[in-house]
């Protein structure tokens, strides 16, 4: 058995998070995309002089990173996956129990308006240097990011509903526990194998783009 095909079953195991949960990645993707609204309407909240005071810390943040040397170094990469990873098991360990569910959906939508705070701050205060930033240091890396947090917010549902249905009605899951926890993990795993793809592009393409438009 070649190494594609061996892949390819072990990517399988995991089709359990795909179909027929489709409406499932909708609700989420929603949430989600709720939480960036809510995010960037925040900026208009802020008062004059607490805009100030954030783009000072903005500026002297762009400052010290255009001052430093932009060798690409593992550090940042390492840094970049340390930070995102961390989030995504966090989403995993509170998925593991149902009473845990709603943190997992509460983290989905503060790290949706993170992204729409961040992105809109710098719009509303940079204009087009702010979403020129956005679009080149911001966009590329949650591209993958954001849907391997996705992948795990909605791995951990499905293991709950399977779960539940162990418990409460027999004959119902087509899965043992020790079956749903094995899947469940894949997509632990499948989502840190695309942080990690996020994380390269953060580190080396999203840094180094931002760093030659505040240069």
């Amino acid at each position: 058995m070649n190494g594609g095909t061996m892949m390819k079953r072990w990517l399988k195991g995991s089709s359990y998070t795909l179909e027929p949960y489709i409406s499932l990645y909708v609700f989420l993707f929603v949430l989600f995309v709720i939480g960036v609204i809510f995010g960037a309407s925040l900026v208009g909240s802020l008062s004059f002089l607490q805009k100030q005071d954030l783009l000072f810390f903005v500026e002297q943040y762009f400052q010290s990173f255009t001052e430093q040397s932009r060798q690409l170094t593992l550090s940042e990469l390492v840094n970049s996956f340390w930070t995102h990873g961390k989030y995504v098991t966090f989403l995993f360990l509170f998925g593991l129990s149902f009473i845990g569910l709603p943190v997992v959906w509460f983290l989905l939508f503060i790290k949706g308006i993170v992204i729409g705070f961040t992105v809109g701050f710098l719009v509303n205060q940079l204009t087009w240097q702010g979403f020129l930033i956005s679009l080149t240091s911001v966009a590329p890396q949650n591209l993958l990011i954001v849907p391997a947090y996705l992948l795990i917010v909605a791995s951990s549902m499905i293991f709950c509903i399977h779960v539940m249905k162990m418990l409460f009605a027999k004959g119902k899951s087509y899965y043992t526990i020790g079956q749903a926890m094995s899947l469940y993990f894949k997509s632990y795993l499948i989502a840190l194998l695309i942080i990690l793809g996020g994380s390269v592009i953060e580190a080396f393409i999203s840094s180094q783009a931002m760093y030659f438009i505040l240069k």
